[in-house]
Formats: C-alpha cells, structure tokens, sequence
C-alpha cells in the first residue's frame, strides 16, 4: 500500500489524542464518580434516584450540558482540517448514527467499536473500491442487526 492513501499530519495526531483523552475523560467520570454513578442510575430509574435526594433537575441539566459540549467539540476540531462552510458536519451524521446503532444504543463502549469498525470498513473499501466506500457502512449495519438486533454491546431490553 502506497503512503498516498494515509497522511498522518502533526494535527491529525493531535485529534487523535485530543479525542482519546475526551473518550478516557468520559470512562473515568461515568465510572469512578458520584457524578457518573448517580449519571448511570439517572438513566436506568429516575424516579429512585429523585427519592434519595438527588436533585434530578440539576443532574439533567448537567447531563445535557455535557452532552452538548461533546457532540460540539469534534466540530470544533475538524474546523482545522475541513474549514468553516455552513454544511462542515453533514457527511460525518449518518456514519455516526450508524455507529451507534452497530455499536448498541446506550452503550459508550459499543459505540466506541462501532465506530471504529465502521472507520476502518470504509476506509479499506476506499482504497480497494471507491464507489462502494459509503454502503459499506449501511451492510454492516444491515449485517449486524441481523444477527443481533440490540447492536454488538447493547443490553437486551434496555430501551
């Protein structure tokens, strides 16, 4: 394989690190917080975790917050390789849809999988067959849901 196909640049390393610091930072708070424990009860039971006094109206603006903050910060660091043009994020949705969905609904680890698997599919079928780079990701999508219909880490009758 030629180098034409991969260029790792001095900023391409940086997002790397950078999002693998925000992956980590987010393990580290949902599992070994209170913050993350009463995040994690929150989803499974609210109406408990408001019986033993947490303030849920707080821990869902807090959730939400940093939901809001993650989902804009790989906007916010593809602008230095994409430039600024009012559709910049419109071909990165649905591959990140689709990771959620290959990955499991409401699992952070299955959607870390899913979208690496789906990264490295259609970046293989780019180099092998261009044309066919982006319904690669909807097969496996199809193929996944197939044989398990909850996504490869989701948990059967969460949602």
């Amino acid at each position: 394989m030629s180098s034409e196909y991969f260029f790792l640049t001095g900023y391409r390393v940086f997002m790397m690190i950078l999002v693998g610091a925000a992956v980590l930072g987010l393990f580290l708070i949902l599992n070994h917080t209170r913050l993350g424990l009463r995040i994690r009860a929150g989803t499974l039971d609210l109406e408990t975790v408001s019986v033993l006094g947490v303030n849920v109206r707080v821990l869902r603006n807090l959730n939400f917050g940093l939901g809001i903050y993650l989902a804009g910060k790989p906007g916010e660091i593809d602008l230095g390789m994409l430039g600024l043009e009012p559709t910049i994020g419109d071909n990165l949705i649905m591959p990140s849809f689709i990771a959620i969905i290959v990955g499991g609904l409401g699992s952070l680890p299955g959607t870390l999988v899913g979208g690496l698997l789906i990264g490295v599919a259609s970046g293989v079928t780019s180099v092998f067959f261009p044309s066919a780079s982006e319904a690669v990701i909807y097969v496996m999508m199809a193929a996944v849901l197939i044989v398990r219909p909850r996504g490869l880490l989701g948990e059967e009758g969460r949602f």
